[in-house]
């Protein structure tokens, strides 16, 4: 899942670098690619995501006059995605931790007389 969170990091970090001009044609294979991915490990928004950019930045290489802004926002919306979804992952470990720690023989506490 990490992985994945971070080759969608990087896939949105690229777009904004090299801009919609120049990185938005190469970037769609890409993006169905990472949003297959994502669709096969169970995040669906991000799978609908990514889609939705790449289907944006496909119509946008198609078009004369350009309107960035549906492809930005959905840029944005990506990006944050990913920021939410490692802070999920994080929390899920503190847990897994404090679990391990509260119990380091992997027996439950129970409750009685």
């Amino acid at each position: 899942m990490r992985e994945l969170l971070d080759d969608m990091a990087l896939l949105l970090t690229d777009l904004l670098q090299s801009g919609m001009d120049t990185g938005g044609p190469s970037a769609v294979p890409r993006l169905r690619r990472l949003a297959v991915r994502c669709e096969d490990v169970g995040l669906h928004t991000g799978g609908a995501l990514l889609t939705g950019l790449a289907e944006a930045l496909d119509a946008r290489s198609h078009t004369v006059t350009k309107d960035d802004l549906p492809a930005a926002a959905l840029l944005c919306r990506a990006a944050r995605y990913v920021s939410l979804c490692r802070e999920r992952l994080e929390e899920e470990d503190i847990r897994a931790g404090w679990q391990s720690a509260a119990h380091p023989t992997g027996e439950q506490e129970q409750g009685g007389a």
